[in-house]
């Protein structure tokens, strides 16, 4: 089987550690918050290139081989961070596939890229006033405020957005609110396509509880790219 081989690339005053199927990929995995990191998603990227659709990953700081202290990014480091990578390795028009805080990092990237295909897995999207904040008391506070979440320029951008939009949403997901997917929905009017696929039994942290739920959700990914001719 092929393995992704690993890259490096000077940020700031850190190094991002990443890995890539081959050069020139134009599809890019953001992973989430928390415990996360490229790993999470080996399965998924190795299925993927197995159907002809290799891919790019990284560590976001904080998290993984990049390492080092998450306080010091904010949401808007992580947007700087992820267009560092794409720049560096990718070609456009890109495929984006991002879970959870990764996912309003590729909405805000639609921004600044051509972006044919927009895969969101159990997505967040945030209060503008949280987005320059440093991780930590602060930024935490932004996002508990109630209903925050409704104030995001996520929605906006995504009204603008007239690639193919897919929402993989969790059944059970404690962390989501539903109004989050129907707001990304009903926001992405402009869309060429646009669909929520709601995973049968699973969580936020537990997307793919079955293979088969992860398969079908890689074929989909596998049409949205065969129906844009890439």
């Amino acid at each position: 089987m092929e393995t992704p081989q690993p890259f490096e690339l000077e940020f700031d005053d850190q190094k991002l550690f990443g890995n890539a199927y081959g050069t020139g990929c134009n599809t890019i995995v953001l992973h989430g918050a928390g415990q996360s990191s490229l790993e999470r998603f080996s399965r998924m990227r190795d299925r993927l290139n197995a159907s002809g659709l290799p891919s790019v990953c990284f560590d976001f700081i904080g998290h993984g081989r990049t390492g080092g202290d998450i306080r010091s990014t904010s949401l808007c480091s992580r947007t700087e961070q992820a267009a560092a990578v794409i720049r560096r390795t990718c070609t456009e028009p890109l495929t984006l596939i991002a879970a959870s805080m990764g996912a309003y990092t590729a909405v805000k990237l639609t921004e600044l890229f051509s972006v044919e295909n927009l895969i969101l897995l159990v997505p967040a999207v945030y209060t503008p006033l949280a987005y320059h904040l440093p991780f930590g008391p602060q930024f935490s506070k932004a996002i508990r405020a109630p209903g925050s979440w409704r104030e995001s320029d996520a929605f906006t951008i995504l009204e603008r957005f007239q690639g193919n939009l897919l929402v993989v949403a969790a059944e059970n997901d404690s962390v989501i609110p539903d109004g989050v997917i129907t707001g990304i929905h009903g926001a992405a009017k402009n869309s060429r396509t646009n669909q929520v696929y709601t995973i049968p039994g699973s969580g936020h942290r537990s997307l793919f509880p079955r293979d088969r739920d992860l398969f079908d959700t890689i074929d989909m990914i596998v049409d949205m790219q065969k129906n844009t001719g890439r």
